[in-house]
């Protein structure tokens, strides 16, 4: 059994048990399979959290509001494992009642992070959002070669971000771009510059540097912030041709990141993305970004980007991305 099989098969099912138990309203489950060890974050469709305290509150919150959960059904896109870190991602069907409203049907886009702690996959960060009406999620994801791809039940434009005092807390020890020694460390000064250089440059129309950091080996996927759900390198390549055509060139890229992870063969970044612009019918935006690595012959390459707005946030306008 490949280190992937063993990670699903010990993890998949008990997730997808504490996704409908939380539905019905019991927290229980779902805490049991996260992680108390920070970094521990969570982009959800109702809440953005920083911290596994603050997280585990949110859940319990969430609990007293869901009920009724009818059909839950996950849909598996992708998933990889190497290390101590895994990932899955795919979409979440079902249908519930919230706050003792009707029960109604919802699909949520979702990204989940796994680390390994004393022999037991944990849940380090979720990024969920809903489906928009004219966003389609296919209801069976081809399964090409790579980890895995099937169906299952204001600053100046380029500024690097350098991580605050409080992020690196978040990050947790050894985890913090001081630890120098780490192959964190060594993934957050080599990466995280190119992927912040990489998204200025795209605001300012250049397609060539995203495509050089992005993996052409599968799974590559693409949950994009304007609405895209792409599996596949050729579809997501595609996709950023077609898009590059619709960005107005912005004012000034800043990214903050909130958290970071790595093991073996694979690497996540948390953060968000402020995009400005000059005065104008643009508006500015913020997005909230997961991104998820696999170092191919020595190089960090993107292979999958989930991007929305904050619940809070305002929406997307024109000028904005349509990845």
């Amino acid at each position: 059994m490949s280190q992937l099989d063993d990670f699903l098969t010990q993890t998949l099912a008990r997730q997808l048990d504490a996704e409908q138990a939380l539905i019905n309203g019991d927290p229980g489950p779902r805490l049991a399979m996260w992680s108390t060890q920070d970094p521990v974050t969570v982009f959800g469709a109702e809440k953005s959290v920083i911290g596994s305290e603050e997280a585990r509150q949110v859940f319990r919150w969430l609990a007293t509001r869901f009920s009724s959960c009818t059909d839950y059904r996950f849909e598996l896109v992708a998933a990889g494992a190497s290390g101590d870190l895994a990932y899955t991602l795919g979409y979440e069907r079902f249908s519930f009642s919230m706050d003792g409203g009707p029960v109604a049907p919802i699909t949520l886009r979702v990204t989940h992070v796994y680390r390994r702690e004393d022999g037991e996959w944990k849940i380090v960060h979720r990024h969920a959002d809903s489906l928009m009406a004219d966003q389609t999620a296919p209801a069976e994801a081809p399964a090409p070669a790579g980890e895995r791809q099937r169906e299952a039940s204001p600053p100046p434009a380029g500024r690097r971000s350098t991580s605050r005092p409080e992020q690196a807390e978040r990050l947790g020890p050894a985890r913090t771009l001081a630890a120098a020694e780490t192959d964190l460390a060594d993934f957050l000064a080599t990466a995280l510059p190119r992927q912040v250089e990489t998204e200025s440059a795209w605001h300012q129309r250049d397609l060539d540097a995203r495509l050089a950091l992005w993996s052409t080996r599968e799974p590559v996927t693409l949950f994009g912030g304007g609405g895209a759900c792409v599996s596949s390198s050729d579809e997501v390549r595609r996709n950023f041709r077609t898009a590059v055509t619709g960005i107005v060139p912005c004012r000034s890229f800043d990214y903050d990141l909130v958290a970071a992870g790595g093991g073996g063969e694979l690497a996540y970044t948390v953060g968000y993305e402020h995009i400005s612009f000059d005065p104008g019918p643009v508006q500015d935006y913020t997005l909230r970004v997961t991104y998820l690595y696999r170092r191919e012959n020595g190089e960090w390459k993107i292979v999958h980007r989930h991007a929305d707005v904050p619940p809070t946030g305002q929406p997307l306008r024109a000028g904005a991305s349509t990845e």
